[in-house]
């Protein structure tokens, strides 16, 4: 699997640097969950159905629902063959950090964060 790498400063899609712009295999995967976790449904242009309903998941005061929305944006991504576990903490500056174990189709517990 290829997917486009994300710059470290910004979060958005590297370009201008032929091949090196792009990962491979788990990196790949891992970019993907960061991409899919931090876009808005509908927000993509070429594929309206990536992303999750963060309007909608902000305003739940049930803590699982949103873990279990995250949790199967997850297992959806391209690669991802299970989700063995998903823990998130919100510190006091309001920040999410989401970090799951997962099994992908090149290994098995795959560990990666994403913050939002």
């Amino acid at each position: 699997m290829i997917f486009r790498s994300l710059s470290k400063v910004d979060g958005d899609w590297n370009f201008g640097n032929g091949r090196s712009s792009f990962a491979k295999g788990n990196d790949a995967i891992m970019f993907l969950i960061e991409t899919t976790v931090k876009t808005f449904l509908g927000e993509c242009f070429f594929n309206k159905a990536v992303g999750l309903d963060w309007f909608t998941l902000i305003n739940l005061k049930d803590k699982n629902i949103v873990m279990l929305n995250i949790k199967y944006a997850i297992a959806e991504c391209y690669g991802v063959i299970n989700v063995n576990n998903i823990e998130y903490s919100l510190d006091v500056n309001r920040e999410l950090v989401i970090i799951y174990d997962i099994t992908t189709m090149y290994t098995r517990n795959v560990i990666g964060t994403v913050t939002l």
